[in-house]
């Protein structure tokens, strides 16, 4: 050890050695978080949760894709096609570009705009917050703890892109990741609808 680092030693055994447990007061900590800390934290994994099952989890896609090969072992065209889903910012949302706020009408329609305008794009459907809401309600509803702790503004609505591939998935969501009213962007590796 350094000259400081046994002199600190050295110290902390002194103090130590004069202070008992009874001398020190407890800690000014709550037992629990305050709800506002609570509830971000409680949103984010609601969040998280809800982009992961509705985005489609990858491991499970590739199996999908897998079964979608033709004679020849190539995929088919309708085989070929993604999804690709693109979360809306709202409230609880922890990206800087959300900056904790809803994505404003404006914001949706220029995304919309912009998704129509890909080439790669083919179709282009919007589901709302209460849409939402009602499919996270249907889907996790053997959970009811999270069911009943989740309001409906807590689930982000969001823009669908059906593309004919996974290259022009991966464009898609370049184009938009970070877009003002964007949270995320997640592109379904399983062939929509399968």
């Amino acid at each position: 050890m350094s000259g400081p680092e046994d002199r600190l030693t050295d110290a902390l055994k002194g103090v130590g050695e004069t202070v008992r447990p009874g001398d020190v007061p407890p800690a000014p900590f709550p037992d629990r978080p305050p709800a506002a800390v609570r509830r971000p934290l409680v949103m984010g994994a609601v969040i998280a949760a809800f982009v992961v099952v509705m985005g489609g989890m990858i491991a499970g896609g590739y199996v999908a894709v897998d079964r979608t090969l033709g004679d020849r072992g190539e995929p088919s065209a309708a085989s070929a096609e993604r999804q690709v889903s693109v979360f809306l910012c709202i409230k609880a949302s922890s990206k800087e570009s959300c900056d904790g706020e809803d994505a404003t009408e404006a914001q949706k329609q220029a995304i919309k705009r912009r998704l129509e305008a890909m080439p790669q794009v083919k179709r282009v459907t919007y589901e709302s917050k209460r849409q939402a809401y009602e499919r996270f309600k249907k889907h996790f509803r053997e959970n009811e703890n999270l069911v009943e702790s989740t309001r409906e503004g807590d689930i982000p609505d969001s823009f669908r892109a059906r593309v004919a591939n996974a290259s022009d998935a991966k464009a898609v969501m370049r184009a938009l990741l970070g877009s003002p009213g964007v949270d995320t962007v997640v592109v379904d590796p399983r062939r929509p609808g399968a």
